[in-house]
């Protein structure tokens, strides 16, 4: 028998992703923290600036759609599927419309096939800063050698001085490029601000809000930005394989399609089988226009997106603005205990993001072993340390580390 809209829909969402929501949004009224009944790890994390534990919710959605794929092949997976329900929770929670998300393979995916649609070249460059993420920086630099003007800023006194991006963009700068929450050091832009001073000059801003999203509001409308990515595996609480790329709505016609697929085109239509209206052999169709249109060229991976519509939906009914204000007390503390152990800060202090940096000779050397041993988990170089705080954790987590880098 085949299936209806409503029991297809209900498999490619999966009833566990409903019903973890559902619970989800029951904890919005009065948030219980530390939350832990949503997670499974163990030991104590915190090191979600790397990756975020799934949540079940999100688990359990993933799961759920993996069931129907097995049990239900015929259903006609690339026209339904979690793809609008997971835009739609992200939209919403950057207070975009879903006309304006488009999915993407990844935060970096995004970056990319943005920089190919503007058609950056020797007129057309990119400011950037030194606390963007790495692998932008580098493609970047790979673009400079190219011939596009790519100027770099660098940092002062762990911040990015707003009045040197200003002097830094010219005519020939298309756009500026930097992450809200610097992965490296947690140093967060004022992405009100950097749009005013871009905008002014008739620059365009992208924003990578991997570290951002889920962890400190956004309002792209508010802050004025015009491109904005995210990966879901970090703040998102989700998994890995997808991202959503945000495009405000009046920029879409100064970008050029870089690729094509089955989201560009509707009314597609053949003319070469019986019975076909007649017509060239290439076939007819209409351009498609939105966010999606232009950057979505394939089929995304459908169970991490129905895990993301169940994690975004999970955060959003606790309350970013609640994550946040939970996780102050932690982060404020880490920022005034270890300098006096002789942590050289790198996040500017006071902080509301999640993550605080500081550098230390010889860091991996000397915690390495002792963490481990303690089964406590932070992002730990040579000589650079960086912790990243979410619900699950308290004040017993942030001891238990001191105890280890006070030592």
């Amino acid at each position: 028998m085949q299936p209806t809209r409503r029991s297809v829909m209900k498999s490619a969402l999966g009833l566990h992703l409903s019903m973890a929501v559902s619970r989800a949004w029951a904890v919005a009224a009065a948030p219980q923290f530390p939350d832990r009944q949503n997670f499974q790890f163990s030991g104590t994390f915190l090191d979600a600036a790397y990756t975020h534990p799934m949540c079940l919710a999100a688990y359990n959605a993933g799961k759920a759609f993996l069931e129907s794929r097995v049990h239900q092949p015929a259903i006609s997976w690339p026209r339904t599927n979690p793809r609008n329900a997971a835009v739609q929770a992200f939209a919403e929670l950057i207070n975009a419309a879903p006309a304006e998300v488009a999915v993407v393979p990844s935060t970096m995916g995004g970056e990319n096939m943005l920089c190919a649609a503007l058609g950056l070249g020797p007129q057309a460059g990119v400011v950037t800063d030194a606390y963007h993420y790495d692998a932008s920086l580098a493609m970047y630099g790979e673009m400079e050698r190219a011939g596009i003007p790519v100027t770099v800023l660098e940092a002062k006194n762990n911040r990015v001085d707003l009045a040197d991006l200003d002097r830094a963009i010219t005519k020939n700068t298309r756009l500026v490029a930097i992450s809200q929450i610097a992965s490296l050091t947690g140093f967060q832009h004022d992405l009100k601000a950097v749009c005013e001073i871009a905008h002014s000059k008739g620059t365009l801003v992208y924003a990578d809000i991997v570290q951002a999203a889920g962890a400190v509001p956004i309002d792209v409308k508010q802050s004025g930005v015009d491109f904005a990515c995210a990966g879901t595996y970090k703040w998102l609480m989700g998994d890995f394989g997808i991202g959503f790329l945000y495009v405000r709505p009046d920029r879409l016609a100064q970008l050029r399609r870089v690729q094509w697929g089955w989201r560009s085109f509707s009314n597609e239509a053949h003319h070469i089988l019986p019975f076909d209206d007649p017509g060239p052999a290439i076939g007819t169709w209409t351009e498609a226009a939105s966010t999606a249109a232009h950057f979505e060229a394939g089929s995304p991976a459908w169970g991490a997106l129905a895990s993301a519509a169940a994690s975004i939906g999970f955060v959003r009914s606790i309350g970013v603005e609640n994550i946040q204000r939970y996780r102050q007390p932690m982060i404020d503390r880490l920022q005034q205990e270890l300098p006096a152990f002789g942590f050289l800060p790198l996040t500017p202090a006071p902080t509301t993001g999640p993550t605080v940096a500081f550098a230390y000779k010889g860091a991996q050397a000397k915690f390495a072993a002792a963490l481990e041993a303690e089964k406590i988990k932070i992002t730990l170089r040579e000589h650079h340390v960086r912790i990243s705080v979410s619900i699950y954790n308290d004040m017993e987590d942030i001891d238990r580390l001191l105890r280890v880098l006070k030592a």
